[in-house]
């Protein structure tokens, strides 16, 4: 449990269960599938692109003062389980709002990366600090999970260039350089018009090269994700997004961005959220997989990974949360599935290789996908 250090539990709010919170289901294949299927997740370095691995409340209604506790709690017994070699950890956003109840305070990712940093060093047997690809690759022969810091938005750097080495300083190796909405640095997905990157934003994206800051454009609108990868003097990503041909939702990426991300050498995470990946009433890691199939087809299979964005607890009654608190609930509503099937928190990642084996994907093809392809980036980018 998360803080045991300090004597008792300082969570303020009773937590949701890493495991068991619904009845889980395991992708099902045969005796020899299943070996070598397992077989794969034991042995390859397994990277989650994007992902969160805090527990939410097991009452929603309680979300907010969970957030402005700046306690948020991390799924340890979840994560062993997962079988991760490492993962690019999302810090602050709406979780942590300790000072304030808006999101992406920059004194807010900073507590946030101290108060976290401490609880996860208190379990050396499991955790790793990571701001090096070879860390992950330590971490591997260590039998341990190594976090990467990273935060979804440039929203806390407001006009600021020097907050970004500050951020590297403590350990921030990558930063989405818009979040939905319209930020000093460009707009957003969900932005009402699309200007793309501002002045300030191409020297974000100058700066984030020097100092060796991975570029993640998951929530940038279409034209400041085009502009990024354009001006960027290092490959970019979209860690947590998907195809649009697929889906159409303003979180996703069309065909011809996630063919301009590839050819710049980056990299196309596909994430597992129930009701952002697909729409229909029953979701699972299979419509996952098929965004995956349509992306290797699209841009080959070195530049597809998986950047779940999952986290522990009811995902679904979060969007409605954070719905209301940010005003758009009115925009928010009849979400059609209440969770996606065999991935429905991080430690069900086995499923992932599980249905990657199903669907009939090499080995050295799994290898890549699930790992693979993230560490590569991150030794041409972060170093």
């Amino acid at each position: 449990m998360s803080y045991e250090y300090l004597g008792k539990n300082v969570v303020p709010v009773a937590l949701a269960k890493e495991i068991g919170r619904i009845q889980e289901k395991t992708v099902a294949l045969g005796p020899a599938e299943e070996e070598r299927a397992m077989r794969l997740h034991r042995e390859s370095i397994v990277i989650d692109f994007h992902v969160h691995l805090t527990i939410l409340p097991e009452n929603l209604t309680e979300y907010d003062r969970l957030a402005r506790s700046g306690r948020p709690a991390t799924g340890f017994e979840g994560t062993r389980r997962s079988g991760l070699t490492g993962c690019l950890l999302a810090f602050a956003g709406s979780m942590v709002r300790r000072s304030s109840p808006a999101p992406w305070k920059f004194e807010d990712l900073v507590w946030d990366l101290g108060v976290r940093w401490a609880d996860m060093d208190h379990r050396p047997d499991l955790f790793l600090r990571a701001y090096t690809a070879a860390d992950i690759v330590r971490a591997k022969l260590a039998g341990r999970t190594a976090v990467l810091a990273m935060a979804e938005n440039t929203q806390m750097v407001d006009n600021d260039l020097d907050r970004l080495d500050v951020l590297y300083g403590l350990g921030i190796r990558s930063l989405g350089l818009t979040y939905s909405a319209r930020t000093t640095a460009g707009d957003g997905c969900n932005e009402r018009t699309d200007a793309g990157l501002s002045r300030f934003g191409l020297k974000v994206v100058e700066r984030m090269n020097r100092l060796g800051m991975l570029i993640d454009l998951s929530h940038s609108s279409p034209l400041a994700s085009r502009e990024a990868v354009e001006a960027s003097a290092a490959p970019c990503c979209a860690s947590h997004t998907f195809a649009t041909a697929l889906h159409d939702n303003p979180k996703g990426k069309s065909d011809d961005l996630c063919a301009l991300i590839a050819s710049k050498g980056g990299l196309i995470g596909v994430e597992a959220v129930p009701n952002v990946t697909c729409f229909t009433p029953t979701q699972s890691v299979f419509d996952v997989v098929d965004h995956v199939d349509y992306l290797v087809k699209l841009v080959g299979v070195d530049h597809v990974a998986i950047g779940t964005d999952c986290m522990f607890g009811d995902h679904v009654a979060l969007h409605y949360a954070i719905a209301e608190m940010i005003g758009v609930s009115d925009e928010v509503h009849d979400l059609p599935a209440t969770h996606m099937d065999y991935i429905e928190n991080p430690g069900q990642w086995p499923n992932i290789t599980r249905a990657l084996v199903a669907r009939g994907y090499a080995d050295e093809d799994i290898r890549k996908i699930v790992g693979g392809n993230v560490l590569r980036l991150l030794e041409q980018t972060i170093g």
